[in-house]
């Protein structure tokens, strides 16, 4: 990482969250909202995603709630932008997913070298009805 490349969960100028050769932007992760240790993130239902059940990828899902958790964590540093890494995700699949997802991040705890969030990740199932269909504890170290 080059001294002019940051942490901070921030959109860039032209309104991106993700620069573009990055795994989260491939993936399609959109930031609806963050702020005051909450994020919001969402992911579209796409083929590519989908795995041979034609649900989507649990590795969609685990990585939604990691990028949610840290971006929820990351808004609670007030201008510090510190290198954080996942040291434990911790994933409850529910109900298969089949319709784009949401994960709804928020943090527990930050601490001196940790922190910890709480996300829960909705959907729309066939029948039209909006459901949880994961939840997850992801923990961050900041080096």
């Amino acid at each position: 990482m080059t001294e002019d490349q940051t942490d901070a969960p921030a959109p860039r100028e032209d309104g991106a969250f993700f620069d573009e050769d990055t795994f989260n932007h491939w993936l399609g992760l959109q930031v609806e909202s963050h702020g005051g240790g909450e994020a919001t993130l969402s992911v579209e239902y796409e083929a590519f995603k989908q795995n041979p059940g034609n649900v989507l990828h649990g590795g969609v899902t685990a990585t939604l709630i990691d990028v949610a958790g840290g971006i929820a964590i990351g808004s609670t540093f007030d201008g510090e932008n510190p290198m954080m890494a996942t040291t434990n995700l911790d994933v409850q699949y529910l109900r298969p997913v089949t319709d784009d997802a949401e994960a709804t991040a928020e943090v527990v705890r930050v601490g001196s070298s940790n922190a910890v969030a709480r996300v829960e990740v909705e959907s729309t199932d066939p029948d039209g009805e909006r459901k949880v269909v994961a939840t997850g504890t992801v923990t961050y170290q900041r080096h």
